[in-house]
């Protein structure tokens, strides 16, 4: 997730920032820093910085590659005061191109060509001795005669403005057929105070291509350069057809409409020029025109905001609607829950780490600047980055850092309550439900014997009774998951303008790169912290009488409403074995072991359910039995195996109302035991088979099913 996030920061926004930038750069009339005329020094080494830069062969075509490189051009501006200079003090200030008067014929082809070979001729002879031979030595260089025009823009961005036309101007001498870079010479000459000097040019390309946004500004801003607003307008009302987002047409139709005193047309079209370029002509009149704090929600609201959930992958867990889907539902919110903390802990990680480096490289920044300051050299420094006055100002909106906070507040508010009250509702309901069918089920009885009309109409209340708790269940999940439902999409769409905004604004207001990664990854953490609200708390709800429905597969509904036993235990003392439980006692006497009478056993057995007393003589025919290794038994002080045996035996039975019965039967057992070897307390579980005849009920047969302490423990019913 964060280095998804990281990229996506990089990949989307910074490049199309850094080209929106250059864009700026080229057509709002400044270039150059605040002030003096480049150095000979800063003209070689803006010349040599662009030359090694077309040397790697960059091409024009490749946004992402133009924008690193614009970021390694605007980043040697960062060591000082460097920004775009204000369009109302630009000509005062940049450094300027002066060649002839105004001409007003369109020009193209052979007369194009002779035209820029005479600009060219005035530029070089107005250069420096030092700037010509750097220029000179340049075009004797084959390797890069053929960025000619990319090198000379380059040479042109790092401020030396004369020398980096003369380089595009040669550049289109041989190739005057390339409109393209034609136009953005144009640019070049209106941004060096040379709109006289394009007027020609512009007009030319204007016949040749009437709709095309980018030609039609830059003659409109040549006439905007000469004082003609008139004749602008009408060029930048064509250009703004074409292209109604055009950052610099905007730019100049508010400052026309700024002083012809139309201040709401000039708000307007600043604005539409801020949100496609931070352009200072713009945002001055912005911020004379409109001094309040949502002045830049254009830039707040997006209109289409990345779906970050889908981007991410972040799978949304569902809302319960149906008590079948409880475990599905809290599966999903566990493994959302454990996503967003894992992606939580990678960014906290990253955050440390870069407010760890950021904080070094401010301070080692702000240490050279005492040492140079201590040994008297005379600078002027911005000790955060160029930036950060523009991002400040948007920053600081008020939809944004106050709004969207109140808002997110009261609907997690408004939706508690909204919980709050249908937990109430169907807490009322339930109980309602359960008053009801108690009194209709306590017209009968049912004690667990047999099938009587008690426990059947006991067993279809009961089920009736389920049926209505689901359903009261369902429609409470229904209810709830709608709410939700709304609630989350509200809450996302909140998050999502939070993340987008201030990922973009607070990147910019980092002091450096590192100090801005920080506010990044803290804002993507904020983003991960509102979503995870959409774990809303209202109490999932699984189907009523579950477990009784798991009995009903093995168990009637009479055995299930059987008083439980809560005795049944196996003691083992020598020959001696004892096995109790609720309804009946077996005490057994076993023959000594390696003698006759190992095979012959003598068994009494109570049953109080019944009332009878049985004594029994048995003789094995058949004996399995395994137990555990005796160095395991004596490890863990616990006996315990498995057994099977065929037995014969002859039986006595005198019951409570003084009847009795004898004869013999074939038993067939298996049985499973643990018992503690030094308490003999134990467990047992056993079945059994067998055919019997007595004198008083002939022949019979039956079969036992597992019985022991590991039945079926005691339980209310119905279990909700």
């Amino acid at each position: 997730m964060a280095i998804q996030i990281h990229f996506l920061m990089q990949r989307q926004f910074f490049p199309n920032l850094l080209l929106s930038i250059i864009l700026v750069l080229l057509c709002s009339m400044t270039v150059t820093a605040q002030g003096a005329k480049p150095t000979p020094e800063q003209i070689k080494q803006a010349l040599e910085a662009a030359k090694k830069l077309k040397a790697r062969g960059l091409k024009g075509d490749d946004p992402e590659a133009m924008a690193e490189e614009a970021k390694k051009i605007l980043k040697p501006m960062m060591k000082t005061v460097m920004s775009i200079p204000r369009q109302t003090t630009a000509i005062k200030t940049v450094q300027k191109i002066v060649l002839t008067p105004i001409q007003r014929k369109k020009l193209k082809g052979e007369e194009l060509k002779k035209y820029i070979q005479r600009l060219n001729t005035d530029l070089f002879t107005k250069m420096s001795s030092n700037s010509r031979k750097l220029v000179q030595d340049i075009l004797s260089d084959t390797k890069v005669s053929l960025n000619l025009f990319d090198l000379g823009m380059s040479a042109y961005l790092n401020g030396a403005l004369q020398e980096g036309a003369f380089l595009a101007g040669t550049a289109l001498i041989g190739d005057i057929g390339d409109d393209l870079n034609i136009n953005s010479y144009t640019a070049m000459l209106i941004n060096a105070n040379a709109p006289a000097e394009a007027m020609p040019i512009c007009k030319g390309l204007v016949s040749r291509y009437p709709e095309h946004a980018l030609i039609l500004n830059n003659l409109a801003q040549a006439f905007m350069g000469i004082g003609e607003q008139d004749s602008a307008m009408v060029y930048l009302r064509k250009c703004l057809k074409q292209q109604p987002g055009h950052p610099q047409a905007n730019n100049s139709a508010a400052q026309i409409f700024k002083q012809q005193g139309q201040k709401e047309k000039a708000l307007e079209f600043a604005k539409k020029s801020v949100e496609a370029g931070l352009n200072d002509g713009a945002m001055e009149i912005i911020d004379e025109l409109d001094k309040s704090r949502t002045a830049y929600d254009f830039f707040a609201k997006p209109k289409d905001l990345p779906d970050y959930f889908d981007l991410y992958k972040i799978k949304k867990p569902m809302h319960q609607k149906r008590v079948e889907d409880e475990q599905l539902v809290k599966g999903e919110r566990a493994a959302f829950r454990t996503e967003i903390d894992r992606m939580r802990g990678v960014l906290s990680e990253i955050i440390s780490r870069e407010q760890e480096l950021g904080n070094k490289q401010l301070n080692n920044r702000i240490q050279n600047l005492q040492k140079r300051l201590s040994a008297g050299e005379q600078i002027t420094v911005n000790v955060g980055n160029p930036w950060f006055e523009k991002a400040a100002k948007i920053f600081t909106n008020k939809y944004i850092q106050q709004d969207v906070l109140l808002a997110m507040r009261k609907e997690e508010e408004a939706f508690n309550r909204r919980i709050n009250d249908l937990e109430k509702d169907y807490d009322i309901n339930e109980t309602k439900i359960y008053q009801d069918y108690a009194q209709k089920k306590a017209q009968y009885k049912c004690d667990g014997e047999g099938s009587s009309s008690g426990c059947v109409n006991i067993e279809r209340l009961t089920k009736e009774e389920c049926k209505a708790i689901n359903g009261l269940r369902d429609r409470f999940l229904v209810a709830c998951a709608t709410a939700a439902e709304a609630y989350d999409e509200k809450q996302l769409h909140w998050a999502a303008e939070r993340f987008f905004f201030q990922s973009k604004w607070g990147y910019l207001v980092g002091a450096n790169e590192h100090l801005a990664n920080v506010n990044y990854y803290k804002y993507a953490d904020e983003y991960l912290k509102n979503i995870s609200k959409i774990m809303t708390n209202y109490r999932s709800k699984g189907p009523a009488c579950s477990s009784l429905e798991q009995q009903f597969k093995t168990m009637s509904f009479a055995d299930i409403m059987a008083p439980r036993c809560p005795v049944n235990l196996t003691v083992e003392l020598g020959l001696l074995n004892i096995k109790a439980n609720c309804k009946e006692t077996t005490t057994t006497i076993k023959g000594p072991a390696e003698t006759w009478a190992g095979k012959w056993r003598l068994q009494q057995k109570e049953n109080y359910a019944l009332g009878q007393s049985t004594f029994a003589v048995i003789y094995v025919i058949k004996e399995v039995k395994k137990e555990l290794v005796k160095p395991l038994e004596n490890a863990i002080r616990i006996k315990a195996g498995v057994k099977a045996e065929l037995t014969v035996q002859g039986f006595i039975t005198s019951s409570k109302n003084n009847t009795w019965d004898g004869g013999g039967k074939l038993m067939a057992s298996a049985s499973g035991w643990a018992f503690d070897t030094i308490s003999g307390v134990g467990e047992n579980i056993e079945g059994s088979g067998e055919v019997s005849w007595s004198y008083q009920a002939g022949w019979n047969g039956a079969a036992k099913g597992l019985n022991g302490i590991f039945s079926t423990s005691s339980q209310s019913l119905p279990d909700y």
